[in-house]
């Protein structure tokens, strides 16, 4: 009998396994395994390292995190310039302690684990993905080779790609989708994670910015040429280019530009209007302010403790994304 039992929770592990990543692979995205199924080490997933997995998109080590701390789950088997990577843990203390500065504790809740990466396997920056299917946790991963170029948070790109990725969260995690409702019975906008909730962020910019405008957008989504056309005849709508690719990408974007701009806008544009949207939300408003606090973006005069990239101006701001990723990691 106990045997019995040991085959079945090894094929219901497998099988978990194999269906995440078949619902991810339409996107082309390959996930990685969740905790449970990924630590080797026999410690519970909180100390142990092993470096016997070798990850596929540059994964060099994993943490758990609780609270305000980060325990180490396990090393990927790396090599060379990745290995050089690991062994600095300093460095991955130093990031995630930026991630502290801009995400508050209560919001970091949603958080379970966090990934170091090299970012040239995907040539991503960052990108979040959820671990339930509730959306209520997730994992953030951050390419550490992008982090420390020209210098630790050169420019304030780091920061901002925080920023944008924890926008991801803060806009399809649990109080914002129902996961259980499918598409075919969602009367919301649908991002790929679950049904928007009515008065969700996304299901609000998207009734208002994207649906009038949406089988446009649905034929653009065919070739990168098609995408050029799209942008350049409703660039007014959007903070950046990359903002263009989807709603998802759109609102990531918008939430990072609310929080980088000093200035609230007029709302002379569709674009500037979708940042006004957010300032219709206290709680996004006390976000922004947890941020530019945190970051000592609100000196007065000219003197600047700390910078972000200048709005729009980030270096993935005039790319395109995956326009038909729907779920899975989003960059």
């Amino acid at each position: 009998m106990k045997n019995i039992k040991r085959i079945y929770i090894f094929l219901f592990v497998v099988l978990s396994i194999f269906a995440v990543n078949v619902s991810c692979s339409n996107d082309d995205e390959i996930v990685i395994a969740p905790t449970d199924a990924t630590d080797t080490s026999g410690s519970g997933g909180d100390t142990g390292t092993t470096g016997t997995v070798e990850g596929s998109e540059g994964e060099i080590t994993l943490y758990k995190v609780d609270g305000d701390e980060i325990s180490k789950i396990q090393d990927y088997k790396v090599k060379d310039k990745d290995l050089e990577y690991q062994k600095d843990i300093a460095k991955h203390q130093e990031i995630w302690e930026l991630v502290k500065k801009i995400v508050p504790a209560d919001q970091r809740k949603k958080l379970g684990e966090f990934l170091i990466y090299n970012g040239e396997v995907t040539g991503s920056a960052g990108f979040v993905i959820e671990m339930k299917s509730d959306l209520s946790v997730w994992q953030m991963g951050i390419a550490i080779n992008y982090a420390y170029e020209g210098g630790f948070n050169a420019g304030g790109e780091l920061a901002y790609t925080i920023i944008h990725e924890f926008g991801h969260v803060l806009t399809l995690d649990n109080t914002q989708l129902d996961a259980a409702v499918t598409q075919e019975n969602c009367k919301n906008y649908f991002p790929g994670e679950g049904c928007a909730f009515e008065n969700s962020y996304i299901n609000e910019l998207h009734s208002k910015y994207w649906n009038d405008i949406w089988s446009e957008y649905q034929e653009a989504k065919k070739d990168e040429s098609a995408q050029e056309k799209f942008y350049e005849k409703y660039k007014e709508r959007y903070v950046t280019q990359y903002a263009s690719t989807n709603p998802g990408e759109d609102i990531a974007e918008v939430f990072a530009t609310f929080t980088t701009l000093k200035d609230k806008p007029e709302g002379k544009t569709i674009a500037e209007k979708k940042i006004l949207l957010m300032y219709d939300r206290s709680e996004l408003v006390a976000f922004r302010d947890h941020i530019r606090k945190n970051l000592a973006l609100r000196g007065k005069g000219n003197a600047v403790a700390f910078e972000l990239p200048e709005p729009g101006k980030w270096k993935q701001a005039t790319t395109f994304g995956n326009p038909h990723k729907t779920k899975c990691r989003r960059h």
